[in-house]
């Protein structure tokens, strides 16, 4: 029996429609959590490999986006780590920013460039969020995830992911009132 012939069952998907259902997501969800498009591919694809190594003692009934979502959160945990690691031996650490633009070449305008500082400085803030708060606010917030699920991918209760991603909206901004006040 072929892989061509084999009847596609109810009780468990191929591994290859989890990829395609869930990859936008989980890509999308790794850069926001970086904010570096290199780091995110890398963790990505280890995302991936992770799942389809453990894809064969995976429940039938398991939810395949919450387990994806939780995979890709413990491999921020440990890229977060590392990083706090590697800014202790080298005293400037890198700013996260994207590798892709549009387009160097072209002119910005003003109002381009206050829209570039403005989303900086946000991320910079993002990022200095507790993870816990800044991958719910993630999950909420950019990938439109309930709150069950993102009590799953935390290892949280319900109400637990609520307050991070209240938390992290508060203080967003608080950050974001500094930020103005300090313009005037």
């Amino acid at each position: 029996m072929t892989l061509s012939d084999r009847q596609p069952t109810t009780e468990k998907y191929d591994f290859q429609e989890i990829i395609d259902r869930h990859q936008r997501a989980i890509y999308r969800y790794l850069v926001r959590c970086t904010g570096n498009i290199d780091d995110a591919q890398e963790l990505f694809q280890d995302t991936f490999l992770r799942a389809h190594r453990a894809y064969a003692g995976l429940s039938n009934d398991a939810n395949h986006q919450a387990w994806l979502f939780r995979i890709a959160t413990n491999l921020v945990k440990n890229y977060i780590r590392s990083r706090k690691r590697r800014r202790k031996v080298f005293v400037d650490g890198e700013a996260p920013v994207s590798s892709h633009s549009a387009n160097s070449n072209t002119a910005h305008t003003e109002d381009d460039l206050q829209s570039q500082e403005t989303a900086h400085i946000l991320l910079k803030a993002l990022q200095a969020l507790p993870f816990r708060q800044r991958t719910a606010l993630i999950q909420r917030q950019f990938e439109d995830l309930g709150y069950r699920l993102i009590a799953e991918n935390l290892g949280c209760s319900e109400g637990t992911a609520r307050a991070h991603v209240y938390q992290a909206l508060r203080k967003l901004r608080i950050r974001w009132h500094q930020m103005n006040t300090e313009e005037d």
